[in-house]
């Protein structure tokens, strides 16, 4: 095997460690410990397990059978037979907030320092030679698997490399927290995992063993297992070291901290309680086949303490060999670690403070910052004690087994054996006692049985021929004899009997109905409860119980179980569980509370109440506001140390007892009052908190810093004050002001310039609207000029014109869009609500469509439905003939419908098409400017006419609904509400008959661009009218008067058409049919159409229709 291996694999293994408790640390892990709880205690408590159980108890077996039984018998019987008392050991300390055993200890017999001192030397020598022994097996183990590397780094250097990693790990994961109440969660989550890790190990070689063994012949290995386990080792030794073991599951510091320190509940149920012995059942069941194998195949000459490594390396399994060897490093560095931290706690809080920190810890009412100090002092006694133990590793002898260290250090800790049972269960045991047996045990056990191992020339006197069995006995005979004879020769002290009440009666008596024989009525129970909580909460809980059982209780009437046990819940929630208890035994037994039941109610809820005193402490001086309360004599009685520093009070100014009246003199004089307004400033003051009136008002301090202060009052007279550092809050009030009025000043600016811009805006659409059209107009009418002097039979330039004329109608089509869009995003498009009937809006669809839909063979149909709308109708047709122009462009077959349905108070109107329908991936986008959908071709539709719906849809308050199914056509559809009806109108049919001109009809033209001009008389001369063409309304003052005006809008000189119009007919004193041309399709010239009783036709005019107009006005003049 490389020589590297089994160091690089140990490396990692604690590489893995120190990783798991980081994680187990992490607030994630709340879940995992939380769900997991009872298995990582469970596992945790098998810390138990160490190398001597893991490697001596192979070796012991190899040497005497069954020998090595005992310490995994002892605990089992312990957790199985005797488990209520280890779940007494438990709720006892959790109770008591034991910190270790010997607080626990301590805490029983007159919270004594003696006894915690003694318990904690005792405890200390007792682990030194543990830990030795660890570190020992460590070393031995390493020089088996890799001789070389310890050789070169040297057995000793091993020790101190392996001493210095447990003790990092300690350190980090055990010392975090200054209270010892708190849980090491990461290593405690830590030792369960390495729990796994060596019951896998040794599990692998017993497996490995019993394969082994199996081709070995039954009669050979029977041989050797009857000569080796014998029924004669069930001895005294054996019975010795079951009682032995049994105690130090308990008594060891590093099972009292896994049971009791670290635990997260105060019960012993479930895998918490089970999993340890069944642990200890199945390691021990393993021995067996490892030392079967090793005395049969195993190989000859290896001590039997190294026969785990020994028997797979004798047969090449080098992996089994380091898996074995991590699992005995577990063993070692799991006891070594929960070790090194309990005694760390035990030494720092039990022999260092109270030698040379009493004058820190007494109360001097101001703080003393001890916490960071007595974690230092807890990571030195960690280094100091693996020290020690590396003197002890070197002093012990180079045949001391492990069973045999491992003995001396059960017998040590089993010098706690008599204080701890006796004190559970004798009431007379006290303090003297304990003290006396502690001091008696301790010397016999280092005389008889510690000494001795550090060398050979001295040999203590001894019962029998087994030194560890005589010096067991005799230590602890006369640890218990001396404990029994001083108990009862002293005298008990009131506190000793204080603290046997919560240790010997803490599991009670039973309150069930047995206990219920009594002579006790319930006036009894409430006289007893009226005392506590008053007379009121009395007679309520009483009529709760008699609503929710039935029964009348009666002052006369016995009490039951549901009485007993609302009386007990009342009274544990004012004095504590064990009190409340207390009292109801005392009740229903009819004997009176002794004083020292007394004293421990009163211990008991005094601890509550200092319990909930420091919670509030800490509340209030982790909150930023400065807090002072008073009592009803106006004196301070508590505060925090924000309250101090807000006001730079002197050192010890503020304390108890302090009248707040010279406190606010203070504070006047910092600020600069002046002396005659001090008096009565502070009488005001008084005043309020004497009437304990609510107030709230903020101060500026002399520094410039702004307090808002709030008071209150509190019962019996008292007042709190709090106040409140706003200084931070003013200053970015005052900046958010400042930045409010910039950024308004910016607003205004920026919507002047705005407002402007709209203005320009407009001014270039309407000029827009003009100038751009003017050529497209003369364009159009030209080509159509043209086409009439063209013969008909000349089909390829008729056809060339006919796309000339399209182009201009697209273009048109366009620029019209564009502007429509223009005006609607910026806002001077305004809502004219009217009223008008829906089929007359309809019909006007129907009028400028139906001819475009036959010559597509389309059926355009238009359903009355008789409903008014209130809305702005331009606006209503405009958003209804983008819908249909898409149909009808987008259909080429079967109908097209356009109707509406009533929805309550609204009407739906919707246009549906039997066309070329939209997949449902584009219904969203097609409202999108330019949006076409593909495939429906490059000459149909600008993809703007959807993007104008949607706009005037917002403007008008609703929105267009679509849905379509490709092939089968769409539906559009948008609400309005409905309005009442009003008098139907008749809406106006245009004659579709003959089109033919007047002859001879004389037509004025005026238009002051050139073009545009030329161009609608050519038209119209071409078309037979007798024409007069002028630019400026002023030319034509001689002409005769004419038959029909065709006026342009805009004008040179900012002249309208509609005024231009009104001064010639001034003149003729005729008002003619009139024409107004114009580019804008406006608000605007609509009214000036109508206000002069004209005809309005948008530019570019389409031939056709510009010679319908002409001709049908012409006519109604004739």
């Amino acid at each position: 095997m490389t020589v590297w291996i089994v160091p690089l694999t140990a490396i990692a293994y604690a590489a893995l460690l120190f990783w798991i408790a980081n994680l187990g640390d992490r607030p994630r892990a709340d879940r995992f410990a939380d769900r997991h709880g009872p298995v990582i205690s469970g596992l945790a408590l098998c810390v138990y397990c160490t190398s001597w159980t893991f490697y001596g108890a192979v070796g012991s077996a190899s040497a005497a059978g069954w020998s090595y039984l005992p310490i995994y018998l002892g605990p089992i019987l312990l957790f199985t037979v005797f488990g209520r008392f280890v779940a007494r050991v438990l709720h006892t300390g959790k109770a008591q907030h034991s910190t270790s055993i010997a607080d626990f200890l301590s805490s029983r017999y007159g919270k004594s320092a003696w006894v915690a001192a003694l318990v904690t030397l005792i405890a200390l020598a007792g682990a030194l030679p543990y830990m030795a022994l660890q570190l020992k097996s460590v070393s031995q183990t390493l020089s088996v698997l890799s001789p070389g590397f310890s050789e070169g780094l040297g057995r000793d250097n091993v020790v101190l490399v392996v001493a210095a990693a447990m003790a990092s790990f300690a350190v980090l994961f055990g010392t975090g927290r200054v209270e010892l109440t708190g849980h090491n969660r990461g290593m405690v989550i830590a030792i369960a995992f390495e729990s796994v890790v060596k019951f896998i190990a040794l599990g692998a070689v017993a497996l490995f063993a019993a394969i082994m063994l199996l081709g070995e012949p039954t009669a050979d290995v029977l041989r050797f297992a009857g000569a080796t386990f014998a029924w004669s080792q069930f001895d005294l030794r054996f019975l010795v070291m079951t009682l032995v073991a049994a105690m130090a599951s308990l008594c060891l510091p590093r099972q009292f901290h896994m049971l009791v320190v670290e635990a997260r509940e105060s019960t012993l149920a479930g895998a918490a309680r089970w999993l340890f012995p069944l642990y200890l059942l199945m390691v021990s069941a393993a021995v067996v086949p490892v030392v079967l194998a090793g005395g049969t195949l195993g190989p000859g000459g290896v001590p039997a303490d190294m026969l785990v490594l020994a028997l797979p390396l004798s047969h090449d399994a080098y992996w089994l060999a380091v898996l074995a060897f991590i699992g005995g490093l577990s063993a070692s560095t799991g006891m070594i670690i929960v070790t090194s931290i309990a005694l760390s706690n035990m030494v720092t809080n039990d022999v260092l403070v109270p030698l040379f920190f009493r004058d820190q810890m007494r109360p001097t009412g101001t703080a003393q910052p001890l916490g960071q100090v007595l974690i230092t002092i807890r990571r030195a006694t960690i280094a100091g004690l693996l020290v020690l133990s590396l003197v002890y590793v070197r002093a012990i002898g180079a045949d001391a087994t492990l069973a045999g260290l491992g003995g001396i250090a059960f017998a040590g800790v089993a010098q706690f054996a008599p204080g701890l049972l006796l004190g559970m269960s004798w009431r007379k045991a006290n303090r003297a006692g304990m003290v006396a047996g502690l001091i008696v045990g301790f010397i016999l056990w280092a005389l008889l049985l510690a000494i001795p191992v550090l060398g050979p020339g001295y040999s203590p006197p001894m019962l029998g021929d087994d030194p560890l069995v005589s010096g067991i006995v005799v230590s602890l005979s006369a640890n218990l004899a001396a404990f029994v004879l001083f108990s009862l020769a002293s005298e008990t002290a009131l506190i000793d009997r204080v603290q046997a009440i919560a240790y010997v009666d803490q599991a009670g008596a039973d309150l069930g109905r047995s206990r219920l024989v009594t002579r006790t009525r319930v006036a009894d129970f409430r006289l007893l409860l009226e005392q506590f909580v008053g007379e009121r909460q009395t007679r309520d809980a009483l009529n709760r119980l008699r609503l929710q059982t039935g029964q009348h209780y009666l002052d006369s009437q016995a009490p039951d179980a549901q009485l007993v046990e609302t009386a007990e819940k009342m009274l544990a929630s004012i004095l504590g569980s064990s009190s409340a208890r207390t009292l109801i035994l005392s009740t229903l037994e009819g004997d009176p509370v002794s004083l020292e039941r007394l004293v421990a109610m009163f211990d008991e809820t005094s601890q509550r109440l200092q319990f909930g005193a420091e919670l509030l402490q800490i509340a209030i001086e982790n909150i930023d506001q400065g807090v002072s309360v008073v009592d009803g004599e106006q004196r301070l009685v508590a505060w925090n140390s924000r309250y101090v520093s807000m006001f730079a009070y002197p050192a010890g100014l503020v304390e108890v007892g302090r009248p707040i009246a010279d406190l606010l003199r203070f504070n006047m004089r910092q600020l600069g009052v002046p002396e005659e307004a001090i008096e009565r400033g502070v009488g005001t003051r008084l005043q309020h908190l004497r009437q304990g009136t609510r107030h709230s008002t903020e101060r500026e301090l002399a520094d410039g810093r702004i307090l808002r202060i709030l008071g209150n009052p509190a019962p019996n007279g008292g007042y709190v004050t709090s106040y409140t550092d706003v200084t931070a809050d003013r200053k970015a009030e005052q900046a958010l002001e400042a930045r409010v009025r910039e950024r308004t000043e910016q607003l205004i600016e920026a919507n002047a310039a705005l407002e402007a811009a709209t203005r320009s805006k407009t001014r270039f659409l309407a000029a827009a609207s003009h100038d751009l059209v003017q050529p497209m107009n003369a364009a159009r009418l030209f080509a159509s000029a043209l086409a009439e002097d063209i013969d008909p039979g000349q089909t390829g330039q008729r056809a060339l014109l006919g796309q000339i004329d399209r182009s201009i109608e697209t273009a048109d089509r366009l620029l019209r869009a564009l502007l429509d869009i223009s005006r609607l995003d910026g806002g001077k498009t305004e809502v004219d609500a009217v009223r008008f009937a829906l089929d007359q809006a309809f019909a006007d669809i129907a009028n400028e469509f139906e001819l475009q839909a036959e010559a597509k063979g389309l059926a355009l149909t238009v359903m009355p439905s008789g409903v008014w709308l209130e809305t702005d109708r331009g606006l209503f047709v405009s958003l209804l003939q983008n819908l249909v122009k898409n149909a009808v462009r987008y259909s080429d077959r079967c109908r097209i419908l356009v109707g509406a349905r009533r929805r309550g108070a609204d009407v739906e109107i919707l246009v549906v098409d039997q066309g070329r329908g939209i997949a449902e991936e584009h219904l969203e986008a097609i409202f999108d400017e330019f949006m076409r959908v593909p495939g429906s071709g490059t000459d149909e539709g600008l993809g703007l006419g959807l993007a104008i719906v949607r706009r005037i849809a917002a403007m008008l308050g609703t929105r267009v609904a679509v849905t379509s199914r490709p092939g089968k056509g769409s539906t559009f559809s948008f609400r309005l509400p409905m309005a009442e009806p009003g008098a139907a109108r008749r809406a106006a049919q245009p004659e579709r008959g003959d089109d033919r001109p007047v002859e001879g009809a004389r037509v004025l033209c005026v238009d002051d661009d050139a073009d545009s001009l030329d161009a609608v008389a050519s038209l119209l001369r071409r078309w037979g009218f007798d024409v007069a063409a002028a630019r400026d309304p002023g030319a034509v003052a001689g002409l005769p008067v004419p038959d029909l005006v065709v006026m342009d809008y805009r004008l040179d000189a900012g002249l309208t058409g509609d005024v231009a119009v009104e001064r010639l007919r001034e003149g003729w004193a005729v008002a003619p049919p009139t024409v107004l041309l114009t580019a804008e399709d406006t608000a605007e010239t609509k009214a000036a159409a109508d206000r002069i009783g004209a005809t309005r036709l948008i530019k570019p005019a389409a031939p056709p229709a510009l010679r319908a107009l002409v001709t049908s006005l012409l006519k109604q003049v004739a």
